[in-house]
């Protein structure tokens, strides 16, 4: 594959192997008329077993105090909230552990019953696909000097000129704020290292108006 998710290997004799399937779904725009057709490739996780084929999960899930901290920041200072959608966000997570899966249906390049994929990366469903997404994300975000919040490990921040750059993660999706004169950088660095898609103004989350 062209995200280097999996290599093919031997069956082994001696490790349990994931179950995998296609979920196919249909996107609809406002006026009813199919926008695209999806389709994606799991993992049946429900065959991991806990301290067999991982040791730890996580869930990219900002506590809701941030959020509320960022929502309430931005309007006093007159801000916009960006959101940015990432795209196969969890195959940019390397895996640690030696996870296999089935291949998936219709790859024919070698016998399903006795080759398998050994996976280098998180596909969605892997019990492990959050906390190697979150690991990547995290390490990038440091590297570029955003420091970690001590309160809340979704929670980012910057200081230049005195004023914060505000930046949350929420399971594959991430939101900026800051004036937008210096966002624009940012937004650069995290499309370019990681193919995610601008969705632009955010106007609501969770249900609430932020814009």
């Amino acid at each position: 594959m062209i995200n280097d998710v999996w290599e093919i290997v031997s069956k082994p004799v001696d490790k349990s192997v994931v179950g995998s399937r296609w979920i196919y779904k249909i996107k609809y725009v406002v006026d009813g008329n199919v926008e695209k057709y999806k389709a994606r490739f799991v993992a049946k996780s429900y065959a991991q077993k806990d301290g067999l084929n991982y040791l730890d999960i996580f869930t990219l899930v900002a506590r809701y105090t941030s959020i509320r901290f960022m929502i309430s920041l931005a309007t006093q200072m007159g801000w916009q909230i960006h959101q940015m959608d990432i795209k196969t966000a969890f195959l940019n997570g390397v895996i640690e552990e030696e996870v296999y899966i089935e291949q998936l249906e219709g790859f024919k390049a070698h016998e399903r019953d006795i080759h398998v994929c050994k996976l280098k990366r998180a596909p969605y469903g892997i019990k492990q696909a959050r906390k190697a997404w979150y690991g990547q994300i995290d390490s990038h975000l440091q590297q570029i000097c955003i420091v970690k919040s001590k309160a809340d490990s979704n929670l980012y921040y910057l200081m230049i000129g005195g004023e914060p750059l505000i930046l949350i993660l929420y399971l594959d999706n991430l939101f900026l704020t800051r004036s937008s004169s210096f966002i624009e950088d940012y937004k650069k660095d995290l499309v370019a290292e990681f193919e995610m898609m601008d969705l632009k103004l955010m106007h609501y989350f969770l249900g609430q108006e932020v814009w």
